[in-house]
Parts: C-alpha cells; sequence; structure tokens
C-alpha cells in the first residue's frame, strides 16, 4: 500500500475535505473512549446535528497556541530527529480502508536509522490526581488511539507525543512519549476494523455497531 498525501491552500477546504473520513482524532469516537460517542460522531457525520464549536474554549485555544512553540522546542530538545510540518495535509492509506485519515502536527525522520515518525502535540491542564495518572508512564487512551490511526495512515514506523502538563497554577513540564509501531499493530488491526464498521454504518445510513476494546 502506499499513502495519499492531499495538502489544502487554507483551514476551510481542508475542514470540507476531512469530513468525508473517519480522522485520527475520531478514532476513539468510533471505540468508545472518546470525547463523544460512536452514536453522537455518526449523527454528525449523517449530518443530524453539527459539531460542538470549540473556538472559544480557553484550553482549545491555549493548544493552538502551543503548537508551534512546541516545535521549536522538539526541534532544540530532540536533535536525533529531523521534524517536518506541512499544514493543512490530510494522510490516507490506498485501498480497503482509504476512508481512515490522518492529519499530523509533524512528520519525523530518525537520523541514525532513516525510519519515519509521526509527531503530535498535545497540552493538558491536570489538577486532580486522577488527571495526572492518565499521563503517568502512559498517555490517554483517545491519544493512543489517535496515533494509532496516524501511524497506519501515513506508513509511519514510530509516533512520539510530545506533552505539554500544567498544573492549577500555569506552571508546567514537558514530556516525551514513544511509540514503536510493532508494538502497537494489534491495536491498529482493531481500529481498522471498528473504523469499517463505522464507515459502513455511515455509508448505509444505519446505527453503528458497539466497538471493540483496544489492549492499551
Amino acid at each position: 500500500m502506499s499513502v495519499i498525501r492531499d495538502t489544502y491552500p487554507d483551514r476551510n477546504s481542508w475542514l470540507d475535505a476531512r469530513g468525508a473520513y473517519i480522522g485520527a482524532s475520531e478514532a476513539s469516537c468510533v471505540l468508545g473512549i472518546g470525547f463523544q460517542s460512536p452514536i453522537s460522531l455518526w449523527q454528525e457525520k449523517m449530518g443530524y446535528k453539527t459539531h460542538a464549536d470549540l473556538s472559544g474554549d480557553e484550553r482549545v485555544a491555549f493548544g493552538n497556541a502551543a503548537e508551534e512553540p512546541l516545535r521549536a522546542m522538539f526541534r532544540v530538545m530532540h536533535p536525533e530527529y529531523e521534524l517536518d510540518f506541512t499544514p493543512y495535509t490530510i494522510l490516507r492509506q490506498e485501498g480497503e480502508y482509504s476512508f481512515l485519515s490522518d492529519t499530523p502536527d509533524g512528520e519525523l525522520i530518525e537520523i541514525e536509522t532513516g525510519r519515519k515518525g509521526l509527531y503530535e502535540s498535545k497540552t493538558a491542564t491536570c489538577i486532580k490526581k486522577a488527571e495526572w495518572d492518565e499521563w503517568r508512564e502512559k498517555v490517554p487512551q483517545k491519544y493512543y488511539a489517535q496515533i494509532c490511526q496516524g501511524m497506519y495512515c501515513g506508513g509511519f514506523d514510530f509516533a512520539v507525543i510530545w506533552a505539554l502538563l500544567r498544573n492549577q497554577d500555569g506552571d508546567g513540564e514537558l514530556r516525551h512519549y514513544y511509540f514503536d509501531r510493532a508494538d502497537c499493530e494489534a491495536d491498529i488491526e482493531v481500529i481498522k476494523e471498528a473504523g469499517k464498521k463505522f464507515y459502513d454504518a455511515w455509508q448505509n445510513g444505519t446505527l453503528p455497531p458497539n466497538p471493540l476494546p483496544m489492549r492499551y
């Protein structure tokens, strides 16, 4: 299989194109572990409801503003990688699962080996112990599902999540999480099959089935 790479001139044309696919950030919703249920996502895809506008949310605005500074800091702190970023780019795999897509925050090359990787940056405000626990030696499941789909869509060998975690005082710490694709293949297959069932239900106008769990 080969990667289909489409780059759009602006955000609006990218959003229009993205709506035809199941995006990597929606993978967790298909699996029932995301920011909305599979039924809610299906209703949006069917045009029965509109996606909530989060542009005024302080955490979302902070995350958007932090993306480029986080890329710059990653380049400084991790010279073992080359990090490239092309905005408004959608990656997909040719073939049966071409309805799965990803828009990466960046693409990596591991300089020593030449291996290609996915870069995703995240920001989170952690106040309660349970919120910190989600990031203790792992990442929240919704972000893991996202990078699994992203590795598949882009044909990447590994993924890195570069996370800025803030406390209630606004202070933060940077964390680096590495995922080798070989360790994630079983969950990638779960995501592909769950995505296929959801996509078929979307195209047929029938309710999506209950999703399968991941190992992670």
